[in-house]
């Protein structure tokens, strides 16, 4: 307070101080507070609002699965279309030059849907349009009927939350009535974003160390520059940016189809998005800089000679970098994983943008549904004070683990 006094005088720091206090309390104190004070208020129900909210979420998953087998039947239907289209060609052709020999069609045994399987004794599947149309056809009427159904239980829902507050207590129960799908997905997130943090550690500390440790001031700037051109873009606009990357008619599939690898043309494709592992892809790229950044920091400030020295006495590369340089870079890597676990299992927009409804739920987009879509603040009030509990109990852990304290941390 002295060093600020003296620096900037008593009216700027008086100014600084209080906008700083103001700042703590309106937004991060207060709102805390309220969000501790709804996650313990239960409101009783009856019940009703809890089974609403399993049956909703039955219902999602049931209309991933419907869209996941329409997608398997429509590819199909292409690939049975463009064996049709090859097969009547072939036959325009035979009956100009009856002498030519007849080329191979999907329907002699070339799996279009896999051009890598072993062809079958008998041919393809033998399944006409019509077939695969009448299978199309319920499941279609199924998904319409399943979100209609979620549509009706949402907002049922949602009156029944417009009614409560007449019979309100200090409870547990938010917590303790948490069903078992909400559940799965709460312990699904931890071990996603624990993914995310190691993936990211294993492409950070290479780079954090190539540039911490170069020797030429321009390769340190370009490296720097490569790290920070990408985040002169908007984060929802590099989001999308991926998702047109790893999309069924996206880049990644036409340079595999550029290769002869697929066939874009008869259907062919990896629906990359559909998946947590692209989830994961793109949160790496999204946080990338708040774990090699630490990284970084710590081993910038490592003294060059140590490692000069443990080269000169026959140490090899693996046990330099785990015996000098790892102790050394504990706080930076402590404070990365920190930062990119806690982003990682509180982010919304990624799994949200990148192949929604194609892959399991984040706990982060359960905890918008509650606030959002159910109107249950108190229920989804308790869900991120669970994360939250999380993410402390994780920092403590890694904590424990790199065996640092606070002030190592804040170095």
């Amino acid at each position: 307070m002295n060093s600020l006094i003296k620096s900037y005088g008593k009216g700027l720091t008086a100014l600084f101080v209080g906008l700083t206090v103001v700042w703590i309390a309106a937004l991060i104190v207060l709102p805390q507070i309220s969000m501790v004070d709804r996650a313990f208020t239960y409101e009783d129900r009856g019940g009703a609002a809890a089974t609403l909210s399993l049956e909703i979420d039955r219902a999602y998953q049931e209309v991933f699965q419907i869209s996941t087998s329409l997608d398997d039947l429509r590819a199909e239907k292409e690939a049975l279309s463009s064996g049709g289209s090859a097969a009547s060609q072939q036959e325009s052709v035979s009956a100009l030059d009856p002498f030519a020999t007849p080329a191979p069609t999907p329907s002699q045994g070339v799996n279009m849907l896999d051009p890598f399987a072993a062809p079958s004794a008998s041919g393809s599947s033998n399944r006409t349009a019509a077939q695969i149309e009448a299978d199309e056809a319920p499941l279609i009427a199924k998904k319409s009927e399943l979100e209609a159904k979620i549509v009706t239980l949402e907002a049922k829902e949602k009156a029944s939350t417009d009614t409560v507050g007449l019979d309100t207590s200090y409870s547990l129960k938010n917590f303790t009535e948490m069903s078992s799908v909400h559940l799965q997905v709460f312990l699904s997130t931890m071990i996603y974003a624990l993914c995310v943090t190691v993936m990211a550690f294993a492409l950070c500390y290479p780079v954090a160390y190539a540039v911490a440790t170069a020797t030429s001031k321009n390769k340190i700037a370009i490296l720097m520059l490569g790290l920070l051109i990408p985040y002169a873009i908007n984060e929802l606009l590099r989001i999308f940016a991926w998702v047109m990357i790893l999309e069924k008619n996206g880049v990644l599939n036409a340079v595999l189809d550029m290769f002869g690898i697929i066939d874009l043309q008869v259907g062919e494709g990896f629906r990359f998005v559909a998946s947590n592992g692209a989830v994961f892809t793109v949160m790496v790229y999204a946080y990338v800089l708040f774990m090699v950044f630490p990284i970084y920091n710590t081993i910038d400030t490592l003294d060059k000679n140590q490692i000069e020295a443990a080269k000169d006495l026959g140490a090899s590369t693996f046990r330099i970098h785990w015996r000098v340089v790892l102790p050394h870079a504990k706080p930076g890597i402590a404070v990365g994983a920190i930062m990119t676990f806690m982003l990682s299992a509180g982010s919304i927009a990624v799994p949200e943008i990148v192949g929604r409804g194609l892959h399991p739920d984040w706990f982060s987009q359960v905890i918008y549904r509650r606030f959002f879509e159910a109107d249950s603040w108190n229920q989804g009030a308790a869900y991120s004070l669970t994360l939250l509990l999380a993410c402390v109990v994780f920092i403590l852990f890694n904590m424990a683990v790199f065996r640092v304290g606070i002030r190592d941390i804040a170095k």
